[in-house]
């Protein structure tokens, strides 16, 4: 079946190469964006893949030091939202996937923290989820979902 191009809802990929490197940039090419915007009836959803604590050249950083890779995996994602016009307040839901669940407490106490910074009320919704993640070295993945005004510039 073969669906019209006018049929399909607007979609674009997000992406900050200046932070973070696209997945095909990879040695070993990796089939995902690191983000869609998905345009709905004047308003737009954007949907943040799993981030984690990697830089511009797609390499893990801050390896063991759970609360560094939080904030890397928060600042990635603020990164990603600033190219569209979004910030952390038109974030409405997150699942954030740990390790080891036993590293729970000083996870929620950098987010808190990262939270405060930002001034957020309310709260996104939020799942917590131990995963096995794709690197050993990654401690913690965080993906995200904000909808912001489509004539929001960006």
């Amino acid at each position: 079946m073969n669906i019209a191009t006018e049929n399909r809802v607007h979609k674009t990929p997000i992406e900050s190469k200046s932070v973070l490197c696209e997945a095909y940039d990879y040695p070993s090419k990796v089939s995902f964006s690191r983000g869609m915007r998905v345009e709905l009836d004047g308003c737009a959803m954007l949907f943040i893949s799993g981030t984690a604590s990697v830089d511009e050249r797609g390499e893990s950083i801050h390896p063991g030091d759970l609360m560094a890779q939080t904030r890397r995996a928060f600042d990635n994602i603020a990164s990603l939202l600033e190219t569209e016009g979004a910030d952390w307040h038109d974030i409405v839901r997150t699942t954030c996937y740990l390790a080891d669940f036993r590293h729970y407490d000083q996870f929620n106490e950098a987010r808190n923290a990262f939270y405060e910074e930002q001034g957020l009320n309310p709260l996104p919704a939020s799942t917590c989820i131990e995963a096995r993640i794709c690197r050993p070295e990654l401690l913690v993945e965080i993906e995200a979902i904000a909808m912001i005004r489509s004539d929001r510039v960006q």
